[in-house]
């Protein structure tokens, strides 16, 4: 009977000390917030550096495997994960060359083009707008404020986006802040990458002193759930970015619509978003081509179209969708609901957050009709 005092006095402590907690943050919103902003900011480097090390150390994982693994040379075995961090390293930088070479001029030919092409593509729509406006008198009188140019009108448009980026001195500050993040962040990738065993034995000796068995085993079954999701998932999403940049690429050319590579790999590189990137690459696309001839500006969102149906009910559940196992009904509602609660870091690792969710509910599912259907029988 004390034993039961003693627990329920526990839990009622434990309870009004949590109250207390939510009240206090919930009073001092403000200062929590900025509080957890310095906070993050101070341990931004190190948080970037466990994600690439996250990353290379997929690559590290395959190159072990090949790097003479049945070898019982004493050299190879005491270079294989320095050998194999390096490869992986040397891979990503592959990666980042073909970024800079080949898909970096073409998204640079690709604002040119914009630049270029959007005060013809304003002033014709404008021009179209005013046939039509004396039908809609509101419209008419909008426009006449208006009273700008094609040129004007993108002359507002960079000033606005110039405002919004913060002016040149914060962009550089930011850029030099941001290198010496990353080269901290490598830094610490690589000692991850080096003493990772020694890390997850002292990890694992933590939660044996801390937390009892049963929950020890819930906590990895976790970790490993979201390692298995959220590793197919960028494997996954790469190859989907990649799959449809070719298709639409090859695409463009069959049906010879103009800026075939510029917008091809425009898209490629936006589709890095799940689902919705690559409509965000064809609109500006289709203002493009609108520039060059309106009807083949109509054919490529035909195009655009049945290509995001082939690749939204196709490619993608196949190639990222079922490779973090969840159905694509799922992947749209991750991408929403992420979006909606962390913005772009949310579109992004939205699926594979609700892709380990949905694994460990269809775990617990299982565990309790397992249960349920012994205790019946």
């Amino acid at each position: 009977m004390e034993d039961i005092r003693n627990i329920t006095q526990k839990i009622i402590i434990k309870t009004v000390i949590l109250i207390g907690v939510i009240l206090l943050i919930i009073l001092n919103f403000t200062s929590v917030i900025n509080i957890v902003r310095n906070i993050s900011r101070v341990f931004f480097p190190l948080m970037l550096g466990a994600g690439i090390a996250y990353v290379l150390n997929i690559l590290v994982l395959v190159y072990e495997k090949v790097y003479f693994p049945k070898s019982k040379n004493k050299i190879l075995i005491s270079t294989r994960r320095a050998v194999s961090i390096f490869l992986s390293i040397l891979t990503i930088a592959a990666v980042l060359l073909f970024f800079i070479l080949i898909l970096i001029p073409q998204v640079n030919q690709f604002v040119k083009l914009l630049i270029e092409k959007f005060p013809l593509v304003y002033e014709n729509v404008v021009e179209w707008v005013s046939t039509y406006a004396d039908q809609l008198p509101l419209l008419e009188e909008r426009l006449k404020e208006l009273n700008m140019d094609g040129n004007t009108a993108l002359g507002k448009g960079i000033s606005v986006l110039s405002k919004w980026a913060g002016g040149t001195v914060s962009i550089v500050g930011t850029i030099f802040g941001g290198i010496m993040n990353f080269i901290l962040a490598m830094f610490f990738s690589i000692y991850i990458l080096f003493s990772k065993e020694d890390l997850k034995h002292k990890f694992d000796k933590l939660l044996n002193s801390f937390v009892k068995a049963d929950k020890k085993k819930k906590i990895y079954n976790v970790l490993q759930t979201a390692n298995e999701s959220f590793s197919s998932y960028i494997i996954g999403q790469f190859k989907e970015a990649v799959i449809i940049g070719v298709l639409c690429t090859l695409g463009m050319w069959i049906f010879r619509f103009p800026y075939a590579t510029v917008i091809g790999s425009v898209i490629g590189l936006t589709a890095l978003i799940p689902l919705v990137g690559a409509y965000i690459g064809a609109a500006v696309g289709f203002l493009l081509i609108l520039a060059v001839n309106p009807i083949k500006a109509l054919l490529f969102l035909l195009f655009i179209v049945i290509l995001q149906q082939v690749e939204g009910n196709v490619i993608y559940p196949k190639v990222v969708g079922e490779s973090v196992g969840l159905p694509g009904i799922w992947v749209f509602a991750a991408i929403t609901v992420g979006g909606g609660l962390m913005g772009i870091p949310g579109i992004l690792f939205g699926v594979p957050i609700f892709a380990t969710l949905y694994k460990l509910l269809s775990q617990a599912v299982n565990e309790r009709q397992k249960l349920k259907g012994a205790k019946e029988s």
